[in-house]
This record gives C-alpha cells, structure tokens and sequence, in this order.
C-alpha cells in the first residue's frame, strides 16, 4: 500500500497487513511526523484493476510505485501500566478471599457438593417415574 506524509509529502511503501484490523500510528523517516495510518483496501483494489491488460505496462507500473521507496516505522501499541496493576490486584484479591474462607471454617465446597447430590438424585427420581409411566402406558 502506499501511503504519504502529510507533513513533508514523502512517500512510503507500506504492507497493508501491518495496518490491520484497525490501523496504526506511523511515523515518517524523513521529518518525524507521527499520523494514524489506516489500511485503504479500496486504494489497492484500484490499483489492481486499473491497470492495463499488456504485462509489459504491469511490470512499468509496479516499477514506478515500488521504486527506492522506505518503508515506515510501525509504533506498536504499549500495554497500559494501569490495567497491569489492576489485573495482579484482582489476583491477589482472590488468592486472599480464598485463604480467607479456608481459614475461618466456610468451606465452600460442601453446599456446592450437598446441591449437585440433591440435584443427581431427583434427575434419577423424574426419569425412574417417566420410565415407570411409559412402560404402563405401553403394556
């Protein structure tokens, strides 16, 4: 894909994927102006099929574009310090709260056993009488 600056109008090749699905922040080698870059698919269907049937006139057009041309500096995004601290926070939050239970006799583990035994034990008790009252109603 080419793209220009707009600060000094220098021209750049740029891979089109580096930009994806949201574009990024580019910074131009010449001047060091910084934009925001967003992939043109359209640009580049364009230039595909504008261009004229003869392969001897491809081959001059891809020359002309892609001539000494530099390539851009991509600045990746930077993960937030802020989310960082709050994600080891949570974490250590949960580590305490469980500490915390185990500690002071709430075993939570033993209500969620006494409802899944409860649960298991009326399931057989429905499908034991839907068994019962078909096997009747076939006899």
């Amino acid at each position: 894909m080419l793209t220009s600056c707009s600060s000094c109008n220098s021209k750049y090749l740029v891979n089109s994927a580096d930009l994806k699905p949201d574009g990024r922040t580019v910074q131009c080698a010449k001047c060091g102006h910084n934009w925001f870059q967003t992939a043109k698919i359209e640009d580049e269907e364009m230039l595909i099929t504008s261009t004229p049937s003869s392969d001897n006139t491809i081959d001059k057009n891809k020359n002309n574009l892609t001539t000494n041309l530099p390539s851009t500096f991509v600045k990746e995004k930077k993960p937030s310090i802020l989310n960082s601290i709050l994600v080891v926070i949570i974490a250590v939050a949960i580590v305490i709260g469980f500490w915390f239970l185990k500690n002071n006799g709430f075993n939570f583990l033993v209500p969620i056993n006494f409802f899944l035994q409860e649960f298991y034990f009326n399931l057989t008790m429905i499908i034991n009488d839907l068994t019962k009252t078909i096997h009747y109603l076939l006899n």
